[in-house]
């Protein structure tokens, strides 16, 4: 929406204002936000006050739920807050696999605590804005696959703590922010019509579910590594190496790029821009035990999900794992 605006290539997007909400505003990039026209804004989630503050005059909010020990409350602040404020739609972003977590079982509220949450937070969502909600599940994000990147460098190798025969996917995060982009416009061009092309729940997952040793396979290939080989590892194994990463300089700030058209020439080459990178500091450790829940997830067989929202909503195919790793082949390159 920020390049739509910045261009004025679009009218849903010059008459629309973005305001970003986040607990701190250092050293996460948010100034390239404001450069490209969003107002971004500290807020503390537990203060009602403060966040009517930031939602007044609001007319719709995607909440993207924090990966912290009070994640839930913080979210039902943000529901009650904004359906106080008469907001006139809510989005939420979620995860696949949400659903088929057995909520009464004992060992489940241990195992899938983190999820267990996100599907709480939908349900509040429904409850509170009815007709005026979508919900939007999504597959993990290749991005993650750069943590992974100094180990594929290294050893040509992909070691993580699921299955080789377990069935999961993934997508490339831009994929999905356009598709919610267009998903935006769609909902603010059915405002106020009775028939909304609308869905309530949408599930953006790649167009084949393979399994852990075929997309370690299309990583290699993508990324011209054919003899990438697919490991499993312990849970413990995982946590240790994400923490090496968490500490690893490499993390530490997005790549800095001096050109003067590096944005342009990005976009031409289809590559991940420095936004696309992920920090070290977001490896803290609630996000960690949220990926373990993903696995678990996928070893459970809960995560073979398979949906052509993404593909509808784009209306083209959303990119493979072999074409977004061949794109972004350089990026890899970097973490050797």
């Amino acid at each position: 929406m920020l390049q739509a605006q910045k261009k004025r290539e679009d009218n849903f997007a010059v008459e629309h204002k973005l305001r970003v909400l986040c607990r701190s505003r250092h050293g996460y990039g948010f100034n390239l936000l404001e450069e490209m026209g969003a107002d971004v804004m500290e807020v503390d989630y537990k203060d009602e006050e403060k966040l009517r503050q930031a939602l007044k005059d609001v007319r719709t909010v995607a909440l993207i739920p924090e990966k912290s020990h009070d994640s839930l409350k913080e979210a039902e602040h943000m529901i009650k807050v904004s359906h106080h404020h008469k907001v006139e739609f809510f989005c939420m972003h979620s995860m696949v696999g949400v659903d088929r977590i057995e909520e009464r079982q004992a060992d489940e509220h241990h195992k899938y605590h983190n999820f267990m949450k996100l599907h709480k937070i939908e349900k509040m969502v429904k409850e509170h804005f009815h007709e005026n909600h979508c919900i939007v599940r999504h597959s993990r994000f290749n991005q993650y696959f750069y943590f992974m990147a100094p180990q594929i460098e290294g050893e040509n190798m992909l070691a993580l703590p699921v299955k080789e025969n377990a069935k999961w996917g993934c997508v490339d995060i831009n994929d999905v922010t356009n598709a919610i982009y267009k998903l935006a416009s769609m909902e603010h061009e059915g405002r106020g019509k009775k028939s909304s092309k609308m869905k309530k729940l949408y599930e953006f997952t790649p167009m084949h579910i393979m399994t852990s040793k075929e997309i370690a396979r299309e990583i290699g290939v993508g990324l011209g590594r054919e003899g990438l080989h697919f490991k499993e590892i312990s849970e413990h194994q995982m946590k240790e190496y994400l923490r090496r990463m968490r500490d690893d300089k490499r993390f530490k700030e997005r790549p800095v790029h001096h050109e003067q058209n590096w944005r342009e020439e990005i976009e031409k080459l289809e590559r991940d821009g420095p936004w696309s990178f992920p920090l070290g500091k977001y490896l803290h450790d609630h996000a960690v035990e949220m990926m373990m829940e993903g696995w678990h997830l996928a070893n459970a067989g809960k995560q073979d999900i398979c949906t052509k929202d993404l593909k509808e909503i784009l209306n083209a195919e959303p990119r493979s794992v072999k074409e977004y790793f061949k794109k972004n082949r350089d990026n890899f390159k970097e973490f050797k």
